[in-house]
């Protein structure tokens, strides 16, 4: 297998495209690319222009109905009491990376195009130089337990392996095993379920430090919201949110 991957990569994608042929999760045409995982790269730019579409809130990013041509910086208005700082995430749950983030549950490993948006959009947080420690979101023993890994602990040692950041993933714990989020769900019930779920082990390693944490999909906000707010209970400076994807929720367009 070492010797394959040293391979010049066009050499590389043509053999494994006929030695371990493989079809785009989003319209089954074949990926010919190793480093574009689970979709093709027609997928992936259709995943990236869908994107073009919108307005963003400057502050959570989620969708918003777009005013003009030119994007220009909003509030949702929905997001401002929430407790992180500021969120980012490489697109929406559409297209080539809602596929990546289902088959990141299944498999712990990343394309090199997923991990290169994750690299570029970590460098659109408005504080991304001043970032100091990366925080995976965790899951609660018993659901690890059940999946084997965790998926956005995946994400975050991508980003430090390309950041030189530490990553920690004892500081925070999920002590309390929360119901599932289920469609419809909205953020008020969201947030109340969470309350509580999240405890600090390593204060000293939270204390004064600028921290994003991580994950693969952000929906409503509150469990960004309810992990945040515990960080800044331990004096955390500044809580940004970094995930692979953003939910285009209903209240985007009200």
């Amino acid at each position: 297998m070492s010797a394959f991957l040293k391979l010049p990569a066009l050499l590389r994608d043509a053999s494994a495209a006929l030695l371990f042929p493989t079809h785009c999760r989003v319209c089954g045409e074949p990926v010919a690319h190793l480093q574009d995982g689970v979709a093709c790269r027609q997928c992936w730019q259709t995943t990236e222009g869908e994107r073009l579409n919108f307005d963003y809130c400057e502050k959570c990013d989620v969708s918003l109905p777009r005013l003009q041509q030119q994007a220009q910086a909003r509030r949702c208005g929905v997001c401002d009491d929430l407790a992180f700082t500021s969120a980012r995430a490489c697109g929406n749950h559409f297209g080539a990376l809602r596929e990546s983030v289902l088959r990141l549950k299944l498999e712990p490993t990343i394309s090199e195009y997923l991990r290169q948006s994750l690299i570029s959009t970590f460098w659109q947080l408005p504080n991304a130089r001043e970032i100091e420690l990366i925080i995976p979101i965790p899951l609660h023993f018993s659901r690890q337990q059940e999946r084997q890994f965790n998926q956005a602990e995946i994400i975050a040692r991508a980003l430090a392996q390309a950041t030189d950041l530490p990553m920690s993933v004892s500081a925070l714990v999920r002590s309390k095993a929360t119901e599932r989020h289920r469609a419809g769900m909205d953020s008020k019930a969201r947030q109340q379920s969470l309350q509580g779920a999240f405890q600090v082990r390593a204060p000293r390693l939270i204390a004064d430090r600028t921290i994003v944490v991580v994950d693969d999909v952000m929906t409503t906000g509150s469990t960004a919201h309810e992990i945040a707010q515990t960080l800044r209970e331990h004096q955390a400076r500044a809580v940004s949110v970094l995930t692979l994807t953003r939910a285009v929720t209903s209240w985007s367009f009200s």
